[in-house]
């Protein structure tokens, strides 16, 4: 199957935007400057009295009036004479609160056609020094202006003329960077591995990795004036994947750089991972929680995380499900696995832009994977661990009635971070101030080095065993317990229903392994597998390692089980 993968690098930086403080020295009355600051702006193609600008094909409306016109961008009051020149420069200028870099500026103008033909861009530093000042002359509606500049507080555009004459300016958006794209012979190889445990135990990391060719010199590491000094934090890759014989795009994800290293001179080798990955690299302070709603612990952890609404999704049937238990100081990665973990949900980010929190089901009607389009002699099927019964741990925090020393010993001038190791409350301090709290953690501040004392109480975790079996069991068969003990979030109220599905899970199931041709399959997917087997399997997909370049082939691992025929046979 002939494909074509796509990986969009994002040099932009998204922080520019909302800093940016605009202003011009020409606009018409309706313009609002500040509409060059959101994200989401579309232009609407109004026909004008511009010279031959109202083009008959339908995709132009005629404006209303003045008062009912909004989100339009930058339209210069001037328009640009018989030659497309202004008489007077058209002057826009950006401040900023605080400095920038970026590889240059992507313009988006009219996409009627109609744009800038000349323009000049002038950076500042804090001290306002010159430090870049450079021409250039666009031939397209979407134009980038490449010039590497770093540690930049002021920008002062200048227009100079249009590509068609008796034009106003239109600007519909300003971006601070550029998108490049590696596809064709500059992307040499690129894999997505994506993977989903059932039972959350552990919330899994999608990962790409991809090798590049560059002819030029501005992805070498060592280079002063590439692209290596412009990597933040968070640096986004939109990944797609083009069938070529009918032009279809599939989204297969985002990702964000997590390595980059110079295999030879001119190629590359990149590592990204998910949003997932991203939350594993930092820390969520925990805390006791009393029948909070699972929505709201979900919002907690990723507002702590600095992840917006728009970066996850809750399936509706869980948001109402209240917990109890607590989440001790921990990656906001292993939070997000204590909070599914005890819903009965599952958190991924397979071809997507944001963390999808939801209940993985069995289907009535199974999608097909067809025998033509696995590959001979990579099946595997082998039994999964049997298992005969699961032990789990109902923790019930109360709390403690006897005070006690937490801690004792000697902190720094400033603000120091104490941990305990067991959830605490009502805390009190000798020696220091207090300044944040919670069951795991005080924050002590003292103005010169001091001994402090921390004198609090222990919340009692009133531990209860629920065993949950498999009935009838063989007396041949040998028995193999599964414990589960560190489940924070689990108590009497959904310690038996977390137990019934861990066991249902072990019970007569497969693991099936094979390669095969990737079509619409996807992550957690429950499908049938068309096989030699006499009984018909069917089961979720739960790993997807996928060749991006390689014809859009995958290695892929299924948790299988047999279906029982219907009574249609």
């Amino acid at each position: 199957m002939k494909t074509k993968a796509s990986i969009k690098f994002g040099f932009v930086d998204v922080t520019a935007k909302e800093d940016s403080n605009l202003s011009v020295n020409d606009k018409q009355e309706f313009v609002d400057i500040l509409d060059l600051k959101k994200e989401d702006l579309e232009e609407v193609k109004y026909g004008t009295c511009e010279k031959n600008q109202f083009a008959l094909d339908g995709s132009f409306e005629l404006m209303p009036d003045v008062e009912n016109l909004e989100n339009m961008g930058w339209w210069s009051y001037q328009m640009s004479d018989e030659v497309g020149n202004f008489a007077t420069p058209l002057v826009m200028e950006i401040n900023f609160s605080e400095v920038h870099s970026s590889l240059g500026l992507t313009f988006v103008f009219s996409e009627a056609g109609d744009f800038c033909s000349k323009l000049n861009l002038k950076y500042y530093d804090l001290q306002n020094n010159l430090i870049s000042d450079v021409n250039f002359n666009p031939d397209s509606y979407i134009y980038v202006c490449n010039n590497i500049v770093e540690n930049y507080a002021k920008i002062v555009v200048s227009f100079f003329s249009t590509n068609n004459p008796f034009r106003y300016l239109k600007v519909y958006k300003i971006l601070y960077g550029a998108d490049i794209v590696f596809e064709g012979d500059n992307l040499i190889n690129a894999n997505i591995f994506e993977e989903v445990d059932l039972l959350s135990s552990e919330v899994s990391i999608n990962t790409l990795d991809f090798t590049t060719y560059s002819a030029d010199d501005k992805f070498n590491i060592i280079n002063p004036k590439g692209f290596y000094s412009l990597l933040q934090q968070r640096q986004k890759l939109d990944v797609t994947e083009t069938f070529i014989k009918d032009n279809k795009v599939k989204e297969m994800g985002t990702f964000y750089l997590d390595t980059w290293a110079n295999e030879k001179d001119k190629i590359m080798k990149f590592g990204a991972i998910d949003l997932i990955g991203i939350i594993d690299k930092t820390d969520f302070n925990g805390g006791i929680y009393t029948n909070i709603t699972f929505e709201n612990l979900i919002k907690e952890i990723m507002t702590s995380a600095h992840l917006i609404d728009e970066d996850f999704e809750i399936e509706e049937d869980l948001k109402n499900v209240t917990l109890t238990g607590y989440i001790p100081i921990c990656t906001h990665r292993e939070a997000l696995q204590q909070a599914v973990f005890a819903v009965g949900a599952v958190a991924d980010c397979s071809r997507s832009s944001k963390i999808k929190i939801y209940t993985v089901k069995e289907q009535v009607e199974n999608a097909v994977i067809k025998r033509t389009n696995v590959f001979q002699d990579t099946k595997k099927l082998e039994q999964s661990e049997l298992v005969t019964g699961v032990s789990i741990v109902a923790h019930n925090f109360t709390l403690g009635n006897e005070i006690e020393k937490l801690y004792d010993g000697t902190v720094d001038k400033g603000e120091t971070k104490i941990l305990f190791n067991e959830p605490v409350y009502d805390l009190t301090c000798s020696g220091g101030t207090i300044v944040e709290n919670n069951c795991n953690y005080a924050v002590i501040s003292v103005t010169e080095t001091s001994d402090v004392i921390v004198n609090g109480y222990k919340y009692k975790d009133n531990l209860q065993t629920y065993l949950v079996e498999v009935e009838n069991l063989n007396d041949s068969q040998k028995q193999n317990t599964l414990k589960i003990d560190s489940a924070y979030l689990i108590n009497k109220s959904n310690a038996v229903s977390i137990a019934k599905k861990v066991l249902n899970y072990y019970q007569k199931t497969y693991k099936t392994s094979f390669d095969f041709l990737l079509k619409d399959e996807c992550l957690s997917d429950d499908v049938q597998l068309e096989g030699d087997f006499e009984q018909k399997f069917v089961g979720h997909i739960t790993k997807l390692d996928i060749d991006l370049t390689g014809g859009f082939l995958a290695s892929t691992e299924l948790n299988a089980r047999v279906k029982e025929a219907s009574n249609n046979g």
